[in-house]
């Protein structure tokens, strides 16, 4: 059975346990739907990044990398998938590439001055550009101005953070950090590309 039927079939039964108990309004019904979708994905996420941290014998690698993401993407914004399932997909496919790069920096010195160029590249890029909505998640005024700040000052203190760590040779999570930054960077452009492109088809 494919992940998608499985979370819809513990939603519905973990609503029907709610409804059974409760009188509720149609509205109420979607928000608390919603939030439990959301809670429910994060979740399964959570248990997906552990176990590919286990299998690649990186787990420390995997939760910090996730958790440094997550900072990034919040603020940064930048590609989002129309759809939770495809959502998923992307999200492991991007969680397993960036593994097994920071994995071949840890055994592979040749690869450090790549990944501190791209790094610093996409730091820039990250300072100039964000925060970068899309068609499925529009940033109002507000958000971009405070959002573009938050991740600004983020960035900076993730840029700050790989070099203090590299100074104490802490390699492995300086290349976490430095990796989430650059990856962050594709997704913001990625979506700059995507809006683009769609203001091209209106």
């Amino acid at each position: 059975m494919k992940a998608g039927c499985k979370m819809e079939r513990i939603l519905n039964k973990v609503m029907s346990f709610i409804l059974k108990n409760n009188d509720l309004d149609n509205d109420k019904i979607e928000i608390i739907r919603y939030g439990l979708e959301i809670v429910i994905t994060k979740l399964f996420f959570i248990v997906i990044i552990l176990i590919i941290g286990l299998i690649m014998n990186c787990i420390i690698e995997s939760v910090a990398f996730a958790v440094s993401l997550s900072l990034l993407r919040q603020y940064g914004g930048g590609y989002h998938a129309d759809t939770r399932k495809k959502c998923l997909v992307l999200s492991l496919i991007t969680l397993i590439i960036s593994l097994s790069v920071i994995k071949l920096a840890e055994n592979y010195q040749v690869m450090i001055l790549p990944m501190c160029c791209a790094a610093f590249i996409s730091f820039i890029y990250i300072l100039a550009a964000a925060p970068i909505d899309t068609s499925n998640k529009r940033f109002d005024k507000d958000e971009i101005r405070i959002y573009g700040r938050k991740s600004r000052v983020l960035t900076i203190t993730f840029a700050i953070l790989s070099v203090i760590f590299g100074l104490l040779k802490l390699y492995a999570i300086t290349f976490v950090i430095l990796t989430a930054i650059i990856t962050e960077a594709y997704l913001m452009l990625k979506g700059q590309i995507s809006n683009y492109i769609h203001r091209e088809e209106a």
